[in-house]
C-alpha cells in the first residue's frame, strides 16, 4: 500500500547523503589540515573549527534536535 510520501522520503535519503559527503570532506580536509599545517595555535583553531562544523551538522542532521522546539507531530 502506498502512503504517498516516497518525494519526502528521496529528499531525506539525499540530505542524508549530502551530509554524509559534507562530513567526509571535513574529514579530508581535518588530515591535510593536520599533516600539513606545523603552527600549533592555528593547527588546533583549525581542527577546532572543522570539528565543530561536523559536530553540528551531526547534531542537526542525523540527531534531529531541531524537533525539540517544535510543536506536537500529528501522526
Amino acid at each position: 500500500m502506498s502512503n504517498g510520501n516516497h518525494g519526502g522520503e528521496a529528499a531525506q535519503q539525499r540530505r542524508g547523503l549530502m551530509v554524509f559527503l559534507a562530513l567526509a570532506v571535513l574529514t579530508v580536509v581535518e588530515y591535510i589540515v593536520a599533516v600539513s599545517l606545523s603552527s600549533t595555535p592555528l593547527l588546533v583553531t583549525l581542527l577546532a573549527l572543522a570539528a565543530g562544523a561536523k559536530c553540528w551538522a551531526i547534531t542537526v542532521y542525523f540527531m534531529h534536535v531541531s524537533r525539540l522546539w517544535r510543536g506536537e507531530e500529528v501522526h
